[in-house]
């Protein structure tokens, strides 16, 4: 027992004198930051810190790339034009900062708290943002290409024009976000949940969206050519002049959709539920409907009530 005891003292002083390296040598100027409110325009590459208190902080045009500060508390803090690309804010709380033009291009934010940011034009290329929660944020205009965002939040997200291209939204609650002229061409969204969503003039060319939670959003306009929407819940959505030439619709939910003056041409709707749908004025040239659920549903060519 005594012996265990002594190894266990042992490796917590290595443990302690590992995280002092590595977290603690930068804490004097750490908190010279937050005695003078912040330093804009500084150059803190490489600053190293854990668990930073810089809450308000004056951070704007700083320069913080491949900075570490685990769990650091950066709320009400201004960030605008902060340089932070390849920074480690893994569980930092960012609640209300502005990130406005903050370029966070291969940042690790995973778990972060960014509840009511405002970052217009931020930059999160290739940005590790899984479970980060950006909830009732705005981010217009803002770059996620090829970020990892599994399992994020951004529920009633202003993301209006943001670049999601290539991105990964596995799982993401997106729940009554604005989503309007947004690029989501080839993202995953697989049970992805936009119920509500305002994805109107939104470029989702050749998403993966399976099983992806759609009911009640509008899509009036939307680029889905070629997209993956098998099992998709679509109940009620939006879809007016939507372009969804050649996407895969098997099994999908779309029941009550509005999909008037669509272009379904060679879509596959093959055991599609179509109750109470309106496909008035569509094209539907080429289009597979074996086995789909027609009740109620207003085809180009009138009612079609063969399976009720």
């Amino acid at each position: 027992m005594r012996k265990f005891l002594k190894i266990f003292i042992a490796v917590a002083i290595l443990l302690a004198a590992f995280a002092g390296w590595l977290f603690g040598y930068d804490e004097a100027r750490v908190r010279a930051l937050k005695a003078d409110n912040g330093c804009p325009g500084c150059d803190l590459r490489e600053i190293s810190s854990l668990g930073a208190d810089l809450q308000g902080a004056d951070l704007i045009g700083t320069d913080l790339r491949g900075a570490t500060l685990w769990w650091s508390d950066f709320r009400g803090a201004d960030l605008r034009d902060a340089k932070m690309s390849s920074a480690n804010l893994w569980w930092s709380d960012l609640r209300d900062a502005k990130l406005d033009d903050t370029v966070l291009d291969g940042a690790s934010l995973g778990r972060a708290n960014m509840r009511g940011v405002r970052g217009a034009g931020a930059q999160f290329k290739l940005a590790d943002m899984s479970g980060t929660n950006l909830s009732d944020g705005s981010f217009p205009r803002a770059s996620f290409y090829r970020a990892h965002m599994l399992q994020a939040f951004m529920t009633k997200t202003d993301l209006r024009g943001a670049d999601f291209t290539e991105t990964n939204l596995h799982g993401v609650n997106m729940t009554g976000a604005n989503l309007a002229g947004a690029k989501l061409a080839g993202a995953s969204l697989t049970g992805t949940i936009l119920a509500s969503a305002n994805l109107t003039g939104a470029d989702l060319r050749g998403a993966r969206m399976a099983d992806v939670k759609l009911h009640g959003a509008d899509l009036t306009g939307a680029d889905l050519r070629k997209a993956e929407l098998p099992l998709a819940k679509m109940a009620g959505a939006i879809l007016r002049g939507a372009n969804l030439a050649d996407a895969n619709l098997t099994w999908a939910d779309l029941t009550g959709a509005d999909l008037s003056g669509a272009n379904l041409s060679n879509a596959n709707l093959a055991t599609a539920d179509l109750t109470d749908a309106v496909l008035s004025n569509a094209n539907m040239s080429g289009v597979f409907m074996d086995g789909a659920t027609l009740c109620r549903t207003l085809l180009p060519t009138g009612m079609d009530n063969s399976n009720c």
